[in-house]
């Protein structure tokens, strides 16, 4: 490049920042800090202005956007971080506060901390609209939980302060390798593979423990590698080519943010609770430490928005950031729905939902991981839109992406030969064997079937209305949904048996499966129901598997903190939808004094809602959102079955004859159902909630059931379900 190249070159890069803003009133570019304060023409080199450069002044050297305006107050600063265990020297140089009570986190998670609560859109397949299948649109209060956001801004209001805090943070890196490593081993459920992670990292690690650590101008650097630095692949680049892009002395914002993200999800599943240090000194829940990584990894990516970065390393950032911010916000937080849209975006910026060409020059490895990347965020796509009852985003018609081969993480990166003997293993359409155990591509490839048939229902429940029935297009549907389920390896096909035969790790990762096929065709089944009153024996068997399954996963007591602490979504996403609707019938045909439309037995059915309902009974007050919505849910849900169980023995006896001793409950089981269910409200009751329960005698109908059930103001998110990349 010629001197000439450059000048102008260096022109246009000024010019570009220049107009992202940093101007003053008059129009003029701002002069940084140093320049301005000593009062010297400024060149408006960014990050760092060439006369900084000249007198070593490069550490000091930042823009800021209101040099005149005061400063905070030294009590609102958040906290600073230094390394885990270090030296006095370090601890002297860097200054920082170690105070409990300078960190703006909480302690804990303080469900109860909401400021003001704003309506949001739930559609005809959310969770909600489960109690009542007649019901179009409904509106969902979700209470802005003010910690989290609070700490979003404290960490992006001023890029300039916040580069030294991401710095400070970074310090502790052998810390978050565990914590990442770790995660990579307990997990059943990651998207992207483990080598181009934990390889990176460990680089990472060894050049600092080789080079020291640099205690000026890190942050002037990853930022100028950020801004200026491309990442470019070609067809023939090996793994460590690609690693040196964003490592070492090339080190980005994208993959300390990815750093953060994955060490925050690894502190969520680590065992059993234990508290983190950042500085040496003290320490702090997971909890807490998840939300301040949480709030570290969004500011990296603030950064990298500004400078109009897009590439894979960006869309893992944002497809990571998603799942920690959904632990901890909850999907109903706009926040986060927006978040997912910015996936999105980068996804359809990249061309990732498009084939690549023949003569493509994006290496195998790095092809696989973007097949990867694409699906598991398509499946999100569908299980986020199913949940809330919104249009998804990500549209199959739109989109024409092969699934990733079912190959182990390790295969990605191995030579040609060793490469090429084993995709010869595979089958014709990309299945692996499963005598070396489950692959993580096996799930991803598994899930993303099922949502491919999701959309097509979400098409029939929230697409624009059809002329005449669409008994035809469910009938269509309700096959291919059986032809999918078939070609599903028998291996993952989920039975009572599955907890004796497989393992803890390969049942969840079944019954995940066997969940979302017959969430599927539970919704399958309301529509056709909405249509013909004749379908609700189906609607309440396929509801009445569903429950039976999530029971049958809550009686494994080895498996109970598990539950609780990280599997809690699979009540709130499945069975409480499920539960509402066996539980709204089941009350109607009481009162009606009609037969209930079920092949299981009404004794069954009571045994296992009631247990559905008690299993929240011996756990502690709700730790988690996911915790919180349950319980709000369950009380509806135990409202009507106490009043079915009460109603007059009259309204008993239209099943059918019956024995005590049959079908029907007898009269001790059933006061021991009711016994129990009425401890189940008082305990529930306990947990500081302060609506009333409904007198269900004042419902009539099931819309003035679902109208006091929206007017709960529930924070009604899945935190954990995300957590399943």
């Amino acid at each position: 490049m010629t001197t000439a190249d450059s000048a102008q070159s260096q022109r246009l890069f000024t010019m570009k920042n220049t107009a992202r803003g940093m101007v003053r009133k008059n129009g003029k570019p701002i002069s940084c800090e140093p320049c301005r304060i000593s009062k010297i023409r400024c060149d408006h080199q960014q990050p760092t202005c060439r006369r900084c450069d000249v007198r070593g002044l490069s550490s000091k050297c930042y823009y800021h956007p209101a040099p005149l305006t005061r400063p905070r107050k030294k009590a609102q600063a958040p906290r600073s971080v230094s390394p885990v265990n270090p030296s006095r020297a370090d601890d002297e140089a860097l200054e920082t506060s170690t105070s409990p009570d300078d960190s703006i986190v909480p302690t804990g998670p303080q469900i109860g901390l909401t400021s003001t609560s704003q309506l949001t859109y739930l559609g005809s397949t959310s969770f909600m609209s489960a109690f009542h299948r007649d019901q179009r649109d409904m509106s969902l209060s979700t209470p802005k939980t003010a910690h989290a956001s609070t700490l979003r801004k404290a960490w992006s209001a001023d890029f300039t302060h916040v580069f030294p805090r991401l710095v400070q943070l970074l310090r502790p890196l052998r810390l978050y390798e565990d914590l990442i490593t770790d995660k990579y081993h307990r997990s059943p459920f990651t998207v992207i593979p483990a080598p181009l992670v934990l390889t990176p990292l460990r680089l990472l690690r060894n050049h600092w423990d080789r080079e020291g650590w640099p205690h000026e101008g890190l942050g002037s650097q990853i930022t100028q590698n950020t801004a200026t630095n491309v990442i470019k692949v070609e067809a023939n680049m090996t793994t460590h080519r690609f690693y040196r892009l964003f490592t070492g002395v090339n080190l980005r914002w994208e993959f300390v943010g990815l750093i953060f993200a994955l060490a925050g999800l690894g502190a969520s599943i680590s065992c059993p609770s234990p508290l983190f240090s950042l500085n040496g000194k003290d320490e702090i829940s997971p909890d807490a430490f998840a939300m301040e990584m949480a709030a570290a990894s969004h500011a990296c990516i603030e950064i990298c928005r500004q400078y109009d970065n897009v590439n894979d390393l960006v869309v893992w950032l944002q497809y990571t950031y998603f799942v920690l911010g959904s632990n901890i916000d909850g999907e109903t937080n706009h926040h986060i729905y927006a978040q997912f849209g910015d996936l999105v975006s980068c996804i359809h910026a990249m061309g990732l939902h498009r084939p690549h060409p023949p003569d493509s020059s994006v290496p195998f490895f790095l092809s696989q991981t973007r097949k990867r990347v694409f699906t598991a965020s398509y499946r999100t796509d569908k299980n986020l839109a199913t949940f809330l009852g919104r249009p998804p985003r990500l549209s199959y018609h739109y989109c024409d992406v092969e699934l990733p081969l079912d190959l182990d993480d390790h295969s990605l990166i191995l030579d040609h030969l060793s490469l090429d003997k084993a995709v010869r293993q595979l089958t014709s359409d990309g299945w692996g064997g499963f005598s070396g155990g489950l692959r993580p591509a096996t799930v991803i490839r598994l899930r993303y079937m099922i949502a491919r048939l999701r959309e097509q229902v979400m098409e029939l429940s929230l697409g624009r209305g059809f002329v005449g029935s669409r008994e035809s297009e469910l009938q269509m549907t309700y096959q291919e949904c059986k032809r999918l389920w078939d070609r599903v390896p028998k291996e993952l096909h989920y039975s009572k048996r599955s907890w004796e035969v497989l393992g803890p790790h390969l049942s969840i990762i079944s019954l995940v499966i066997h969940l979302e096929y017959l969430y599927t065709v539970f919704q399958v089944e309301r529509i056709r129901c909405s249509e013909s009153p004749d379908a609700m024996t189906d609607l309440l068997d396929s509801a009445m598997q569903i429950v039976s399954a999530v029971t049958d996963f809550a009686k494994q007591r080895e498996q109970e903190d598990n539950i609780r602490e990280q599997y809690t979504w699979i009540f709130l996403f499945y069975a409480l939808p499920a539960a509402g609707v066996v539980a709204t019938e089941l009350h109607r045909c009481t009162v009606s004094m009609v037969p209930l439309p079920c092949s299981m037995p009404r004794s069954r059915i009571i045994r296992d809602l009631n247990l559905l309902a008690s299993w929240f009974e011996s756990a502690n007050p709700p730790t988690s959102y996911t915790h919180q919505a349950c319980v709000e849910v369950t009380k509806a849900i135990i409202k009507l079955l106490d009043d079915t169980l009460d109603y007059p023995s009259g309204g008993q006896t239209v099943d059918g004859p019956q024995p005590d001793t049959g079908n029907r409950p007898g009269p001790n089981s059933g006061d021991q159902v009711r016994d129990s269910s009425h401890s189940i409200i008082g305990s529930i009751n306990t947990h500081g909630q302060s609506e009333a329960i409904p007198n269900v005698d004042t419902l009539e109908t099931s819309e003035d059931f679902l109208n006091w059930l929206d007017e709960l103001g529930l924070d009604t998110s899945v935190p954990e379900f995300f957590r399943w990349q």
